[in-house]
């Protein structure tokens, strides 16, 4: 489903059900992933408007029993712009493991190498996670402020936040701070509320030896993070959320707080930063563009703002992976007049040298369970990503682009660290 605000384009494609040819329409009820994120942010936001919190307080004032390494030194700000460095964890797996063994997924990620072990138990409660972060022994990836790497983790901590603050479940006061007052009749987080609107999701078994799209059911669920990526919503609702970013907070957050939201706060690559929960690229043909993706189970969704244009849309599918941000990107432009497939942030070629390669070829890994094998073959760098091939070009030194799901993706190496999806990625030893 592709959708733009004042009904300048609205069309479903495909099906919400193939094998009974529903079709999809802006009530079709699809997950929205990440895209949740902002209103996790937008929620912190609220109570600080209150009083009741401040984004620079640290996270033991509110968390007190955190005691993981360096985490007396984060505050509310540095989890809302990843800027915290807890790195990469497989911790969303086990707050999902429940729903995955019901489908069969857990085994399958063991097999493709994310480091998860079967007798672990599920984190079903905030008491689980809290537990979990304290017990297992990672090494921050920087000092807090200093550097950018997405961590579901810590959206998940200013959940538990939200809920001690406002003394109010999570849901419940997302659901009568923002949904109920935009107007988003149609938005939740539990399972149990979903209904004949709403899509069946759809996977592609990677271990398959010809992939082929297959109805997967069941919705993964982790009630201890939703925070960090469980609304369910549609394409109308989401352009609801959009007057947040239009109509100068729209009623739910004052003027300082939506410019504090869309604030540059880091710089995550060339032209392009994070704010709180949105990301904001400061230049798009001319204008700015604040936006947020989402991917898990059954969810390829992408929401986008063009402030200045008055323009919101959305783009939600039933299926990982899907190109939702080069279709959303495409819509876009083409409303605003311009080629739907020309790049708003344009690479130069750049000439590695012998030495430029030797220093980035090796074998990067996170506990999110991303491998990415880069290596030299006839001169030129490629990677190996899900046992995939993929060409790169290089565009400075110690920074190159992959072509994936129709999105000319960055990745950069620094310091033995690769730079890629948002998140670090050690260099593995001996490597």
């Amino acid at each position: 489903m592709v959708a733009l605000n004042h009904q300048h384009y609205e069309q479903g494609f495909g099906y919400r059900d193939r094998e009974k040819e529903l079709p999809v329409t802006a009530d079709t009820i699809f997950g929205i992933g990440s895209i949740t994120k902002s209103m996790t942010c937008i929620a912190i936001l609220q109570l600080q408007e209150e009083g009741k919190l401040s984004v620079h307080d640290t996270i033991k004032t509110y968390l007190p029993e955190i005691t993981f390494r360096g985490s007396e030194d984060i505050t509310l700000h540095h989890l809302m712009t990843y800027t915290s460095g807890i790195p990469p964890l497989n911790t969303l797996f086990y707050a999902n493991k429940q729903s995955m063994e019901e489908d069969g997924s857990f085994d399958l990620q063991i097999k493709l190498g994310v480091p998860l072990d079967p007798e672990q138990d599920s984190i079903d409660t905030y008491e689980d996670l809290l537990n979990y972060l304290n017990t297992i022994q990672f090494n921050p990836l920087d000092r807090p402020g200093r550097s950018f790497s997405y961590s579901n983790d810590g959206y998940a901590l200013l959940g538990i936040i939200i809920e001690r603050v406002s003394g109010q479940s999570y849901a419940h006061y997302i659901e009568t701070n923002l949904f109920q007052p935009l107007g988003m009749k149609s938005s939740f987080f539990e399972p149990e509320r979903l209904d004949n609107r709403a899509t069946s999701l759809y996977s592609v078994n990677p271990l398959a030896e010809t992939p082929a799209v297959e109805h997967s059911p069941g919705w993964w669920d982790a009630p201890a993070m939703w925070a960090a990526g469980y609304v369910k919503s549609t394409a109308d609702d989401m352009l609801r959320f959009g007057d947040v970013f239009l109509n100068d907070g729209n009623g739910i957050l004052t003027s300082k707080s939506l410019h504090d939201l869309t604030s540059q706060h880091i710089e995550v690559e060339p032209g392009l930063h994070y704010g709180y929960g949105v990301i904001i690229i400061p230049d798009f043909f001319g204008t700015t563009l604040i936006e947020h993706g989402g991917g898990i189970k059954g969810v390829s969704a992408q929401f986008s703002v063009l402030p200045e244009k008055d323009i919101a849309g959305v783009c939600l599918t039933n299926i990982a992976g899907a190109p939702a941000d080069a279709l959303l990107k495409g819509a876009i432009q083409s409303e605003i007049g311009i080629e739907p497939d020309k790049k708003a942030i344009e690479y130069e070629d750049y000439a590695l040298s012998e030495a430029d390669r030797q220093a980035i070829t090796g074998t990067y890994h996170s506990n999110e369970g991303q491998t990415i094998k880069v290596y030299e073959k006839d001169e030129a760098i490629f990677i190996d990503y899900l046992g995939t091939e993929i060409p790169t070009r290089p565009v400075g030194r110690g920074v190159v682009t992959i072509a994936m799901h129709g999105t000319e993706h960055l990745l950069q190496f620094k310091n033995d660290r690769l730079h890629f999806g948002f998140r670090q990625l050690l260099k593995i030893d001996g490597e």
